[in-house]
């Protein structure tokens, strides 16, 4: 008999704690702080004192479970059964039970499989237990109850107790071995307080990314009269958001005045000709992590720009150039957070594309922008995704990728500054320019 509870203690923790560490497939019910079950039990027992003869006591359970993680909880126990005429003698027997111990339950799932090894004490009463010289009506006893049952979820607070079997030995006075190996079955309803998260939840690991920068540049002029200033203005984006940014700039023609992200450039004393601005932007917590960007710019000499002001003819015809080009390449402009291209703009892409391949000398700076709303990084990201869709717009329509250039302004640069939407509107573009 030894041998048989050894086996039972053992295979229903060993099979209950391997299933119950499993992953759970379904996170739909969660796992209770507490729970408690009542409910109708049977046992078959033997009575004293042969040990051979068998009868049922028919009863109920009270228990409850307090839980330290999803899948080990403590348990106690209470039960109690009746039997009538259980012996020749006549004589009746009202048998309780009081244990606690470890239940290992596979929870987190609609059928909960559990096991559960119960120590405590059994007290009959209404009976005949024999002593040494006399007997009593009643005794008291150590109880052990290996076992397991099932459980099935309703819902995350109420549950079917379908089955629960254990094996019960207790140790009352019978006149000979005073020892009795019970069998145990009952069933009921569980009723669960509190949550725990469930272990199906899958644990979001933080995932450190590297930080990054997207950096451009530019201004509004492209052709700028030898000694008058011209401003650049960086646009930085950087992941995470709003991290500290380190500007430098370099020139291959007049001063750099001013740090930061906007600079000017003194063109005093430069020959007519074009000229690149060089931007580079590193964070300063990171310096390794930085972006570089071109600007480029046309200065016009005091004697180029004379004799242009002494050919009026030449300026005039210059004047009439931009005008015409303005008149068939005109804005595209964009639906509020958005840079696809509307049916509208792509009509004027269509003919801006028809007259940039009959003037096949003609470059084009695409300049993308955004109205006020949202941050400047945004923005500005939003601005070149913009100037982009509109290069690629004129690209597919045929004119030569080499002769379109991008630049993105975000919402530095508004045609318009009040709070309406149509003022926003006029701002939601991707503007185009004669390129040098």
């Amino acid at each position: 008999m030894r041998r048989i509870t050894l086996a039972l203690v053992f295979g229903t923790l060993g099979v209950s704690a391997a299933v119950a560490q499993q992953r759970p497939d379904n996170p739909a019910y969660l796992v209770p702080q507490f729970s408690v079950s009542l409910g109708f039990n049977h046992m078959n027992a033997n009575a004293p004192p042969g040990q051979t003869d068998y009868f049922g006591l028919n009863g109920g359970y009270v228990s409850a479970d307090f839980y330290f993680t999803h899948w080990l909880s403590i348990t106690g126990e209470f039960t109690g059964g009746h039997a009538n005429d259980i012996s020749l003698l006549g004589q009746d027997l009202t048998l309780t039970t009081y244990q606690a111990g470890p239940k290992v339950s596979l929870t987190g799932h609609r059928f909960v499989p559990y096991g559960q090894v119960l120590l405590g004490g059994a007290h009959g009463s209404g009976s005949y237990f024999p002593t040494a010289n006399s007997f009593t009506t009643s005794a008291s006893s150590f109880a052990f109850s290996p076992g397991g049952g099932l459980d099935i979820n309703l819902t995350h607070r109420i549950a079917i107790r379908a089955v629960d079997v254990d094996y019960l030995r207790t140790t009352l006075p019978n006149g000979t071995s005073d020892s009795q190996n019970h069998l145990t079955v009952g069933a009921g309803i569980v009723i669960k307080f509190g949550e725990r998260d469930s272990p199906s939840t899958p644990v979001r690991m933080a995932v450190e990314r590297p930080s990054e920068i997207l950096f451009t540049c530019g201004t509004d002029v492209a052709n700028v009269d030898e000694g008058q200033p011209l401003e650049i203005t960086g646009h930085t984006l950087t992941e995470p958001d709003r991290l500290n940014v380190k500007y430098s700039w370099a020139s291959n023609g007049g001063r750099i005045e001013g740090t930061g992200r906007r600079i000017t450039v003194n063109t005093a004393g430069l020959a007519d000709g074009t000229y690149r601005v060089t931007g580079h932007a590193a964070l300063t917590t990171s310096p390794s992590t930085s972006a570089e960007c071109d600007a480029e710019f046309r200065v016009r000499s005091h004697s180029i720009a004379s004799a242009h002001n002494s050919d009026d003819g030449n300026s005039s015809s210059q004047a009439k150039r931009e005008a015409v080009f303005h008149e068939n390449v005109q804005d595209a402009l964009f639906d509020y957070d958005s840079a696809d291209i509307r049916a509208d703009a792509e009509t004027a892409i269509e003919h801006a594309a028809k007259y940039l391949q009959d003037n096949p000398s003609i470059r084009v700076l695409v300049g993308g922008y955004a109205d006020e709303r949202g941050s400047a990084e945004y923005n500005l990201a939003l601005g070149e995704e913009r100037a982009n869709a509109a290069r690629n717009a004129l690209i597919a329509a045929g004119v030569d990728a080499d002769r379109i250039q991008v630049i993105s302004f975000g919402k530095e640069a508004q045609v318009c500054t009040a709070e309406t939407e149509s003022c926003w509107q006029q701002n939601r573009r991707a503007a185009f320019q004669m390129h040098p």
